[in-house]
């Protein structure tokens, strides 16, 4: 079974009707809750050795991958982040001090981002893993959905994509400030807010497949504009696949895309040029438009593009 269909088969078995479920199970990053007039947004993500981490990983840098990929979900929900539920479930005969270890860098990622560790449970089983649950608010204008973006829409993207294996999968950044200007710029004008919104954690040519199926709309991506990182060309040398290649499919990326409305990219693109913002930077890769399927676009011939990434099988 694949993941996505685990994930439709859970969203049809727990749909909600309380009027207090916003958004519930499905395919959105967070929850989105009402409680007695306050809105909250949840997620919960978990972190297996073995999977997510090797046995030998700093704790500290299992902690701050733990904390910072949760974190990076409300993000992409156009949410500020409160409060963190921790569970930490430890190997049996895990090296001494390892979880004192990862409670610092626990507290550091919680210190650095601003959120409170309220709680959580530590047990003990054949493998060492991290349970995040992760609470926050939504932005003015916010919570922002996978299902709303528009044919014409910018694809936009934070940072640089792809190598994350070569170290950057263990110390991602959540681009908590980056929503949070966006969200702010908008609120002060007329150009309508982001339309849709999610994070990369898979590979940009499988999620944004799955933005587009939530939105009912297509996209095409131009190969020249998408942002490469570093680590991408250098896992290139080794691996024969094309530096664009690993940018499309590598996952853990932990970056925003984004489709916004064409103003509020004209607008907040020649805001963001005018003067350093302390932000990294946002690119336009492509367009949504009408229809259903995503394409690439390079050296002026489209061809489709195939959803590729990191998925969950059993």
């Amino acid at each position: 079974m694949h993941e996505n269909d685990l994930l439709a088969t859970l969203a049809t078995l727990f749909a909600s009707s309380d009027p207090g479920v916003l958004v519930g199970s499905g395919p959105d990053d967070c929850a989105h809750l009402m409680a007695d007039g306050r809105q909250l947004a949840m997620t919960a993500d978990a972190f297996v050795e073995g999977s997510h981490f090797l046995a030998d990983a700093d704790p500290r840098d299992v902690a701050a991958k733990a904390v910072a990929a949760s974190l990076s979900d409300l993000a992409a929900s156009a949410c500020r982040a409160r409060w963190l539920l921790v569970t930490l479930c430890l190997r049996k005969g895990v090296r001494a001090g390892w979880a004192e270890s990862f409670a610092h860098g626990l507290a550091d990622a919680a210190a650095r981002y601003g959120v409170g560790v309220v709680g959580g449970d530590v047990v003990s089983g054949p493998a060492t893993c991290v349970s995040v649950t992760a609470v926050g608010e939504p932005l003015p204008g916010g919570p922002v959905l996978r299902s709303g973006g528009k044919a014409g829409d910018m694809l936009v993207v934070t940072g640089t994509l792809g190598g994350s294996l070569l170290g950057r999968h263990l110390r991602p950044e959540p681009r908590l400030a980056e929503i949070a200007a966006l969200m702010a710029y908008a609120a002060e004008r007329d150009d309508g807010f982001p339309h849709a919104a999610m994070d990369l954690s898979d590979g940009l040519s499988l999620d944004l497949a799955r933005l587009c199926r939530e939105s009912g709309v297509g996209a095409v991506v131009e190969a020249e504009a998408v942002p490469i990182a570093d680590a991408a060309r250098r896992r290139s040398e080794a691996s024969g696949k094309p530096p664009l290649g690993h940018a499309l499919s590598d996952g853990e990326d932990f970056e925003l895309l984004l489709a916004l409305p064409p103003a509020l990219w004209a607008g907040f693109s020649a805001w963001l040029a005018e003067a350093e913002r302390g932000l990294t930077p946002f690119t336009r890769i492509g367009v949504v438009r009408a229809g259903s399927g995503v394409a690439l676009v390079q050296d002026g011939k489209e061809r489709p593009l195939a959803a590729e990434g990191y998925e969950h099988q059993w």
